[in-house]
């Protein structure tokens, strides 16, 4: 992708999670935006584009919401590598079954940090959590990516993020 459109999305990533998608968050849950925009990026532009706006976009999660930090780094950056390597091989922009990839990426994030948290702070009510929270959760990352998702690919305005020099002719 262009640089100027990763500056773009360092820089508003938090603010948009944060501010803007309150108001069609459903009992208290909200989609991942940022998890749906790396998986957007990682199709676009590959696995080690991906990865690397991965562990940005974590990274820059994880100082902001002064959590553990380098776990969503790492985790973000692992999903950004397998949504480049799904985009390279197997799936394409307008696949339907992008819904599908990106709930199963977004509920094995949860899973991930689900154990992290175990290890580190003790006791966690996983089944509960798991429930209540990370399967709706990644349900609505997986609608609200694709929703993204068609919007470009109806737009062309995949096209206009990419480099000149990673556009397929």
């Amino acid at each position: 992708m262009k640089p100027r459109v990763y500056l773009a999305v360092f820089l508003l990533i938090i603010p948009v999670q944060a501010s803007l998608l309150n108001p069609i968050s459903l009992s208290g849950i909200k989609p991942d935006f940022a998890l749906a925009v790396l998986y957007i990026i990682g199709l676009l532009s590959g696995p080690v584009e991906g990865a690397l706006a991965g562990m940005a976009v974590g990274l820059v999660q994880d100082i902001s919401s002064a959590s553990l930090i380098g776990v969503g780094g790492f985790t973000r950056g692992l999903f950004g590598l397998s949504a480049g390597i799904l985009g390279k091989r197997v799936l394409d922009i307008a696949s339907p079954s992008n819904m599908v990839f990106l709930t199963a990426f977004a509920l094995a994030e949860g899973l991930i940090i689900t154990l992290f948290l175990q290890i580190f702070y003790g006791a966690v009510p996983f089944f509960s959590i798991f429930f209540t929270r990370m399967i709706p959760q990644a349900l609505y990352t997986g609608i609200l990516g694709t929703l993204l998702l068609h919007f470009l690919a109806g737009k062309k305005v995949a096209s206009t993020l990419l480099r000149r020099s990673l556009q397929k002719e």
